[in-house]
């Protein structure tokens, strides 16, 4: 669930201990948070901060679940006691501003994943305790000529041997008499030479890297492992680099080592570290999980981003895939037509682990990011990052670009921290973005699948789920699709779950209405597309409701349907019919499967609504 604290306010005072659960938006406006604002509330993913922000007070953060690289905003000039403390999930460098003035006792005691501080010249006082137990730095730059204030404890747990102090070339003297700062056992002059990203690795399959080396001068590398090459050992200034790794054999055991670069005549040195894994697949080999026995072949396409070689080698790749198609097909009626579908998928390496978001960068295979609130996505605004997915996709024996309007690729980012999205382009080509969510039931790693690559992706189901109490046309909220949204959908084909009549004889299910086999559970509810009024759907529940295992009777009829025309075959509705199997799902209650009501079944926006794109990038054969 994302909170959203609107620009009305300028501060934020206390919003409860122990409250709140899932990820925080401060918008800009405000300027001060409160003691204890969001002390131990739950809050996960990563926290936004608002730009005016100028005062952060005692423990405002402390004890939440907060991940990635925390950004803080330029304006702020003090930050309070305790006020991030025990966010161990914080991870990256912290970069403070020229503003900041001080950092109170224990600020970011117990952060334990946080890699590197950044302190500008403007910084006066950091106080007892503010990095204790921050076990991970690895990296700390001052820029201020004259050594901050540095109170008893402030860095105590920081490994204080294992890196250097980056300080003014003045003042490195100053740093190395100074309390506090003469703990540090190396002190030298910051140097601009920087490696990323600064971790490489790679299976047993002989593959490039591409690296960039920003540098204050002249630079060489002074040693790198015998089994990787690079185009270029020396150069000046900034570079684009070429690192190769060597096959390895198979069986053979993981092998690790470093890059090191160094500036010329000067002892400043930066390091990637590389790594090679024993693999039993090559690096982007396509496998074939599944073969079509029954018709032309319905070409299903799973990768996996944010998988590195450390990752796939230790199987994690391939356990969430098959995972995945698993729950794709453990509900009707892709049950029951199982197999009239060809699963593929490939061994994607990404450069790092996970999934990066606003504030933190991880380069990964096709550029998956958070981009805000629970929205999953290319990295770049145009549509060059799902081009590159559709290009990969094509590598499998029966997907082409010719074909791609019939075929659904599934991602499996490797994250639990955001909500599915699909990707829907008019020729019917589709991208559905399915993470392995942690929530319980019924928005687990499976209802997730369910919904957005089974009902949105394959189906061309819409929403059947309620934001908003508003009629649909009446409705003016940015948040969500309208009545022009729902008629762009049914022009290309899709929704026929959701209707903007609810008149019997024009409902896309009329004929299910009166049925001897569906008339004691399809007739008409007003509700749908986020709104309360205006749209009409088939059930009470349904998997496009609230992710329950199970889609209403239209809604199967309409996966037959497109199953059967990608098959070659023709649709029959007594066929359908006959084979048709009504799970239990659609009799019960959402009260009886989950112990909610069916309306607010779903955490508020924990999904998003399908993005409808344009025109599909064409594909090359070549």
């Amino acid at each position: 669930m994302d909170y959203n604290c609107g620009n009305e306010w300028n501060f934020v005072l206390y919003y409860g201990n122990g409250a709140f659960t899932g990820n925080l938006k401060l918008h800009d406006g405000i300027t001060s948070i409160g003691e204890s604002a969001f002390n131990g509330s739950g809050l996960r993913g990563e926290l936004n901060l608002p730009k005016d922000l100028v005062v952060i007070s005692v423990d405002a953060f402390a004890s939440c679940d907060f991940s990635g690289v925390l950004k803080i905003p330029n304006d702020v000039a003090i930050i309070g006691s305790g006020a991030f403390s025990n966010n161990w999930r914080l991870m990256g460098t912290v970069e403070f501003p020229k503003a900041l003035l001080s950092i109170g006792d224990r600020a970011f005691i117990n952060c334990s994943s946080i890699e590197g501080l950044v302190f500008e010249d403007g910084i006066e006082t950091i106080g007892k305790g503010a990095f204790e137990n921050c076990y991970g730095i690895n990296k700390i730059v001052c820029k201020s000529e004259v050594p901050p204030l540095v109170m008893d404890g402030a860095f105590n747990g920081v490994p204080k041997d294992n890196f250097t102090l980056e300080v003014p070339e003045s003042s490195v003297y100053l740093y190395q008499t100074a309390p506090g700062w003469s703990e540090f056992k190396r002190i030298s002059a910051y140097r601009n030479l920087v490696i990323r990203p600064n971790v490489a690795t790679a299976i047993n399959t002989s593959i490039t890297r591409d690296l960039v080396l920003n540098a204050d001068d002249e630079w060489e590398v002074e040693s790198l492992p015998d089994w990787v090459t690079l185009d270029k050992t020396s150069g000046t200034g900034k570079c684009e680099l070429k690192l190769t790794f060597a096959q390895m054999p198979q069986g053979s055991e993981a092998r690790e080592g470093e890059v090191v670069f160094r500036l010329v005549g000067q002892d400043y040195r930066t390091r990637c570290k590389v790594t090679q894994y024993d693999y039993a697949y090559a690096e982007d080999q396509i496998l074939t999980l599944q073969s079509a026995t029954k018709g032309n072949g319905v070409n299903l396409v799973f990768l996996g981003d944010g998988y590195n070689a450390k990752d796939i080698s230790e199987g994690k790749l391939l356990t969430n895939i098959n995972e995945a198609v698993e729950h794709f097909f453990n509900i009707e009626p892709y049950k029951t037509y199982r197999d009239y579908f060809n699963v593929y998928t490939g061994i994607a390496v990404s450069p790092e682990s996970g999934i990066g978001g606003t504030n933190t960068i991880i380069y990964n295979r096709f550029n998956t990011t958070a981009k805000g609130g629970v929205t999953l996505g290319g990295r770049n605004t145009d549509d060059s990052d799902y081009e590159e997915i559709f290009r990969y996709a094509c590598k499998a024996p029966t997907v082409s670009d010719s074909n791609l309007g019939e075929t659904l690729i599934v991602i499996i980012p490797n994250t639990k921290e955001y909500g599915g999205i699909c990707y829907m382009y008019p020729d019917g080509a589709a991208i559905a973005y399915c993470p392995m969510s942690d929530y319980g039931y019924p928005t687990d790693f499976r209802g997730v699948v369910q919904h957005e690559a089974g009902g949105h992706g394959f189906g061309k189901l819409g929403d059947e789920y309620i934001y908003h109490n508003a009629f649909i046309d009446a409705c003016g909220c940015a948040c969500c699709g309208h009545v022009e949204e729902l008629m762009q959908a049914k022009a290309n084909g899709w929704f026929d779950n959701l209707s903007l009549t609810g008149k019997m004889d024009n409902v896309p299910w009329s004929h299910l209405i009166f049925h001897e086999k569906y008339n004691q559970i399809v007739d008409i509810f007003e509700g749908g597309f986020m709104h309360t009024r205006g749209v009409f759907r088939s059930e009470q529940n349904s998997c496009m409701n609230n992710d329950i295992p199970y889609y209403s009777t239209i809604s199967r009829e309409v996966i037959v349907k497109r199953i059967k025309a990608i098959a070659g075959e023709e649709y029959s509705f007594e066929e359908f019919v006959a084979n048709d199997v009504i799970e239990a799902g659609g009799t019960e209650s959402a009260e009886v499967r989950s112990g909610i009501p069916a309306t607010i079944a779903r955490p508020a926006m924990r999904q998003s609504a399908p993005v409808f794109m344009g025109e599909r990038p064409k594909i090359n054969a070549n």
